[in-house]
């Protein structure tokens, strides 16, 4: 596991090295000579080609192991869905509320948001500056930067609550050490940089573009963040904007979200990480690929949906749960990984295979008997390697169908979000539902959208507004599967939730030390 635990400081030293020669640097005429080959601020924005590399180096971050690629998908574990495995201690502080300041996760997420941030900061202050562009790229190319921003700080907003605002100004004057702002503050910004992302980025792109964030991205982003302000109207106007535009509609089948070949094309999928087959230094490409992948498969299996989950598909919600979840005796296509059955492993779907070889799931390699699946492909070539083609969602349209339902059923009543809850069911072969109220609703974003990093931050926004009770949540232990030999067996046992404390992180410790006491702790921490 060294290899695992060594792989974040190698790609992150490989990113900064590669920005540093792009867009970085500040290096002031040494010896009194032209610098060659070397970039700064001053001299990097020059042309197209310039601001081209310096958008794809603000995507680039989404990759990192620390940030979007997986660390994220930790907070999630908190919820009833996934409990979490492996051998990262913070990981498992995390999810049973006994986070503190010193957590290495808790550090992370920090430098890599606002990595994200500052390389955003750097496009939106020059390349209004460059002299000559075509238009509609560097229009394009300023939506991408104010989206990428707004979507950095809306999720330090979620982990962390109040965290400083660095700017363009502060940039410019060098001013970072600046103290937290509020939560209104930072989401008032969010706001403000997705309504210009939305003015000034295209509503779809040619194949050779394929993965930029275009208008219903930003429109989608909208939606999500006025429903964490309650503000229901407006996450209706912009939801609605994505549901009417036939450019994002949701996908013929569910599979085709997470299933290579299926994803390229795909007008549902409003923003992911656009993983490749391709690797940096023999690091993969695709954390979330690695970290969600079954160990006997190739992967470090760190998460582990719990029974109280597989038990939330209604009987008929076959098509959903199949793409969902890795049970006992399932397997994945190309996957050629074969391991010895061995007598331990001789029940349930494994009778008679004693001895066998089988590319199929052994029940004693998982925690509780499952597996999310979304993130799990292999090679078409037969090798028995993951296949790093396969994108990591980050924003659907089927979530922005199920926000505005809430939103329309939170502020006209039952059966006013029918429509948006029934687009979404009839595309996994559900009948419909009439009347439906919030329970429902609730149930419906819990199982299309699972395993998507999405499940906790609307427990949270939920129990804020009485709406469900964290406390009954968190108090039932997350068990395993019913079969053998598991037996339903307590994974984790009851944890208590704390308000307002576990409503978010502390900030890091480590922060609050560089900066002098400038920023302070949350409270309760």
């Amino acid at each position: 596991m060294n290899y695992m635990k060594n792989r974040k400081y190698i790609i992150f030293f490989l990113l900064s090295v590669v920005i540093a020669l792009v867009i970085a640097g500040c290096i002031k005429k040494p010896l009194d000579q032209t610098p060659t080959g070397q970039y700064t601020t001053a001299n990097y924005w020059r042309n197209q080609n310039d601001v081209l590399a310096g958008i794809n180096g603000i995507y680039s971050i989404l990759f990192t192991e620390d940030w979007v690629g997986h660390d994220l998908y930790i907070y999630d574990d908190q919820s009833d869905d996934i409990c979490v495995d492996g051998d990262h201690p913070d990981f498992k502080a995390i999810e049973r509320f006994n986070a503190d300041a010193t957590l290495q996760c808790i550090y992370f997420t920090w430098p890599f948001a606002y990595e994200q941030i500052a390389r955003a900061n750097n496009a939106i202050i020059y390349i209004p500056k460059v002299p000559i562009m075509d238009d509609a790229i560097r229009k394009r190319s300023l939506g991408e930067a104010y989206f990428l921003r707004a979507h950095a700080y809306f999720i330090l907003s979620q982990i962390y609550g109040e965290v400083p605002l660095i700017q363009e100004s502060n940039v410019l004057t060098g001013n970072y050490n600046i103290p937290k702002s509020s939560v209104d503050s930072v989401r008032g910004l969010v706001e403000s940089d997705l309504l210009k992302a939305a003015d000034l980025l295209p509503e779809t792109y040619g194949d050779a573009d394929r993965g930029r964030v275009s208008k219903g991205a930003a429109w989608g982003m909208l939606c999500k963040l006025y429903m964490f302000e309650d503000n229901f109207a407006k996450a209706i106007q912009y939801g609605s904007n994505v549901i009417n535009d036939p450019n994002y509609a949701l996908a013929p089948n569910y599979t085709d979200n997470f299933t290579v070949g299926k994803q390229e094309s795909n007008s549902e999928i409003l923003f992911a990480v656009w993983n490749k087959n391709q690797e940096i230094a023999n690091v993969p490409a695709s954390s979330i690929s690695i970290y969600f992948s079954p160990r006997p498969w190739q992967g470090w299996g760190f998460h582990h949906p719990t029974q109280n989950f597989a038990d939330e598909f209604e009987p008929g919600d076959s098509i959903r749960k199949r793409a969902t979840l890795i049970s006992v005796g399932d397997s994945i296509p190309n996957n050629t990984n074969m391991v010895t059955i061995g007598t331990s492993d001789a029940y349930q779907d494994f009778t008679g295979k004693v001895g066998q070889n089988t590319g199929r799931l052994l029940p004693s390699m998982t925690t509780t008997g499952y597996y999310i699946r979304k993130y799990t492909a292999f090679m078409p070539n037969g090798d028995g390697g993951l296949d790093f083609d396969l994108k990591q969602p980050l924003l659907r349209s089927s979530d922005v169908y199920l926000m505005v339902a809430e939103a329309k059923i939170r502020q006209n009543g039952p059966g006013s979000g029918d429509v948006e809850i029934n687009a979404v069911r009839l595309r996994a072969g559900l009948l419909p539902v009439s009347g439906a109220a919030m329970p429902q609703l609730i149930h419906e974003r819990r199982v299309e959208l699972a395993g998507e990093n999405v499940r906790w931050q609307d427990l949270l926004r939920w129990d804020k507004d009485k709406l469900v009770n964290l406390d009954t949540i968190v108090s039932k232990p997350k068990a395993a599967s019913t079969l053998a030999p598991y037996n339903g067996a307590v994974v984790i046992p009851a944890r208590t939730f704390t308000r307002p404390k576990d409503y978010y992180m502390p900030i890091p410790q480590e922060i609050i030390d560089e900066s002098k006491g400038v920023i302070k702790q949350n409270p309760n921490y």
